[in-house]
């Protein structure tokens, strides 16, 4: 929306130029032509115009002026008849291929007609002809190739831009990123990217797009870092934080990833999401820290099950068991941590009471596939105790 305004300001700005006659050489017969078509464009007569110049270019025995084609193809494109005007403005470049205005008008009347890839070549013909040249015309045909899905002649043409404009709007910048990501040059799109934050670093959507850059590379811990970035900007939801925080659980970042977790869930009065802050915190090794998160909440079950269980992988198996038995005291249906009493046992090689747990399990489908193979060793390792007897 905003490209097509900017191409119509361009295009309005031609079609007044055309009073611009009466500083020109013109034979009187072309002079008195233009001026009564000015008029009637003046009155927004555009039909009547049209006619008055098509008569005068059929019959004329001179050279048609320049500004007859610009005038034809502007009051037809005032009309509302584009594909006309283009083909006048068209005509009118072939007859005088160094004309800014008719190569200018050319590419406008094409981008509007979706002919994006020949817009794009008449916006980088339109460079080349003026003087001083304007850049902006650069900013055009990328945008013209963009939109045409020509990305890498947009890319091209956006590091022309880039390397003979050392200031560069910021938009320019932004098309010239997309372009070559668009392309598959995502080095040459890293490094744009880089300066253009180093100029923009309060621009969220860019750094989003660093990190999704960077995933894309499999570059995971430069993505965790450039969303962290985008997210420190602005105002994250719970959902975008759970991401960052399942990002840094990849690349081995637990503490980050906890504390992403506790800022989608301030105060985590959710019991699962708890749950999941401590145990990323238990894996990077602070199990103490993970417990007293732990132990900030409501008792529950499922609260102290956890609490035993980072204890258990933290191979703190006398501490995890008296937590599993306070759990049993309380409630003696909680089979999960019947379990974990019997991989206590286990561990700490008490065999006997480890079979207790294991045979309380087995008659229950949630567990028959789990205690089965530890008791089938507890049994081997009796019988190898008996026959060792004997």
């Amino acid at each position: 929306m905003i490209m097509a305004r900017i191409l119509l300001l361009i295009l309005a700005i031609v079609l007044v130029s055309g009073s611009a006659y009466a500083a020109e050489r013109l034979s009187p017969q072309a002079r008195q032509v233009l001026h009564k078509a000015q008029m009637s464009i003046d009155d927004a007569h555009f039909a009547d115009a049209v006619s008055v110049l098509r008569e005068y270019m059929e019959q004329a025995e001179e050279a048609i002026p320049p500004q007859a084609y610009l005038m034809l193809g502007g009051a037809q494109y005032r009309k509302g008849d584009r594909e006309q005007a283009f083909k006048v403005f068209l005509k009118g470049l072939d007859a005088y291929p160094d004309n800014v205005e008719l190569a200018r008008n050319s590419a406008v009347a094409c981008y509007e007609l979706g002919r994006y890839a020949d817009a794009g070549r008449l916006f980088e013909k339109t460079y080349a002809l003026k003087s001083p040249p304007e850049s902006v015309l650069l900013f055009h045909a990328g945008s013209a190739y963009y939109s045409g899905g020509e990305y890498a002649a947009a890319a091209k043409v956006m590091a022309r831009l880039l390397a003979v404009d050392k200031n560069p709007k910021k938009e320019w910048v932004r098309l010239a990123v997309h372009a070559h990501l668009e392309a598959k040059q995502f080095k040459r799109a890293e490094s744009m990217l880089h300066t253009y934050l180093a100029s923009n670093p309060d621009d969220a959507p860019y750094w989003q797009l660093l990190s999704k850059l960077h995933l894309d590379r499999e570059e995971y811990a430069k993505a965790a870092s450039a969303l962290e970035i985008c997210y420190r900007l602005g105002s994250p939801s719970s959902k975008e934080l759970e991401r960052l925080a399942s990002l840094y659980v990849y690349v081995n970042a637990p503490l980050m990833a906890s504390d992403a977790l506790k800022r989608a869930y301030p105060g985590a009065s959710d019991e699962e999401h708890a749950i999941r802050i401590a145990q990323l915190t238990a894996s990077s090794g602070r199990t103490d820290e993970a417990v007293r998160q732990l132990s900030r909440f409501a008792p529950s079950v499922s609260l102290a099950e956890e609490k035993g269980e980072i204890l258990y992988r933290a191979r703190r198996f006398k501490e995890a068991e008296q937590v599993f038995l306070d759990i049993l005291k309380k409630n003696a249906n909680a089979l999960e941590s019947r379990y974990f009493l019997a991989m206590c046992a286990w561990e700490n090689r008490d065999w006997k009471t480890a079979r207790v747990h294991l045979d309380a399990l087995s008659g229950n489908r949630e567990f028959v596939g789990r205690v089965k193979a530890p008791i089938s060793v507890i049994d081997d390792i009796e019988l190898a105790r008996k026959e060792a007897l004997e």
